[in-house]
């Protein structure tokens, strides 16, 4: 078999893989994915023709057998290689070959951190909505207890009342030292005091440094948010992750894969610190590694990654069968990975997009601010209704001792 004396190559042109033509028309790549499929071309020291996949898929199989994207130029003999996060599955390795792995990374997404909590809503943040009706719950049974128990002709709203106050730290049960009961009132005036110093530390904190909302967690969290609460999911089209979501045994994972084709919610050429599709509403599924320049749980990285996967997949350069160069290409890059470089490369271009994004899409300032005027505000809204609530319950005391007296 004649090899051939020099190479074609189908890539899809992306963020990072650009090809760039110098002054003396020779051909220069950038981006992570650019200066590794650079290294290996110079090292493989052959001359070489870019075949771009006009329809920008990595490669699908379509009913009729045929496939689309760089895996179908090297079916149908347009191609020798391609190059572009190609991820090795077994309807893939059926029509082409694949050289040695050069990089494993799973499938994640990231999406827009929603930001701190509102201070607004902080006067019920410190316990959640299951705290709040048990609280209630008790506060509202332990006047008929108190009632049935004591004998006393005091009304419910009486005892209600000096039930609620002990919770503000007012002493409003001092005639109810009765021997036999005082177990009951200790473990009152207990549970009153840790609820209450509970309630305190934890606004204060929330006020002093707000907390974050909670973002989407895993892919079933999205899925929920994708059916009841209008949010998007980006994914390219054509890659092999898509395939392997549609016919998932996961509902969650099929319901997001029908989504996006149905919605044609795919992503764009857009670098991930410029890109719209990470929002507090869409999120997008990209290899772990490249979503770390943006998202991650660093103060300074706008998105949330996710630590859920949809699956992980080992990314190799494609090839026709039987390629004259294989085990060339297969030193080459075992080279490669013994060095280090591709995650070299990682590093280095992440590094240089985040120079190139700019200030306010960056975000790479961002720090822990002192509390602002809104936030003061907040902090003497709280004390001013802590105020407000032990004067109600001071006077609504002394209110119930006038009543008792007349009816005395």
């Amino acid at each position: 078999m004649m090899c051939p004396s020099f190479l074609r190559v189908s890539i899809v042109p992306m963020k990072d893989l650009q090809v760039h033509r110098n002054e003396d028309g020779s051909l220069k790549f950038s981006g992570i994915q650019g200066r590794f499929l650079g290294t290996v071309m110079e090292a493989m020291k052959m001359p070489f023709h870019l075949v771009i996949a006009e329809d920008r898929e990595w490669g699908r199989r379509l009913p009729s057998g045929n496939w689309t994207g760089m895996i179908g130029k090297i079916q149908k003999g347009a191609a020798d290689i391609a190059d572009s996060y190609i991820g090795i599955t077994e309807q893939r390795a059926a029509v082409v070959d694949f050289s040695t792995v050069y990089h494993t990374d799973d499938m994640t997404f990231a999406i827009k951190k929603p930001g701190p909590v509102p201070t607004s809503l902080a006067f019920v943040r410190p316990f959640d909505l299951t705290t709040w009706i048990l609280i209630l719950t008790i506060l509202l049974i332990m006047p008929l207890i108190f009632q049935c128990l004591f004998c006393n002709k005091e009304s419910y709203i009486f005892l209600f009342l000096r039930l609620l106050g002990t919770i503000f730290r007012q002493s409003t049960l001092p005639n109810y030292y009765i021997k036999r009961f005082k177990s009951l009132v200790f473990s009152w005036w207990f549970s009153a005091t840790i609820l209450s110093f509970s309630y305190s530390t934890v606004l204060l904190s929330m006020l002093s440094i707000p907390s974050e909302e909670i973002a989407v967690q895993n892919f079933k969290e999205l899925a929920e948010a994708v059916k009841n609460n209008g949010y998007r999911i980006y994914l390219s089209k054509g890659t092999a992750i898509l395939d392997f979501m549609l016919h998932s045994h996961k509902e969650d994972l099929r319901y997001l894969g029908e989504s996006i084709v149905q919605n044609n919610w795919y992503t764009t050429a857009r670098p991930l610190t410029l890109t719209d599709q990470i929002d507090y509403h869409s999120a997008l599924i990209d290899p772990r590694t490249r979503l770390l320049m943006v998202a991650g749980s660093e103060e300074w990285k706008p998105s949330f990654l996710s630590d859920d996967s949809v699956t992980s997949y080992k990314f190799a350069v494609a090839m026709k069968k039987n390629f004259c160069y294989k085990d060339k290409l297969n030193t080459i890059i075992s080279g490669i990975n013994s060095a280090g470089l591709y995650m070299q490369f990682t590093k280095e271009e992440h590094f240089k997009s985040w120079l190139s994004a700019s200030e306010r899409r960056r975000d790479a300032t961002k720090k822990v601010k002192p509390l602002s005027l809104e936030d003061l505000s907040g902090v003497f809204c709280t004390l001013l209704v802590g105020i407000n609530l032990s004067l109600f319950t001071f006077i609504c005391e002394l209110i119930c001792l006038r009543i008792r007296k007349k009816c005395h």
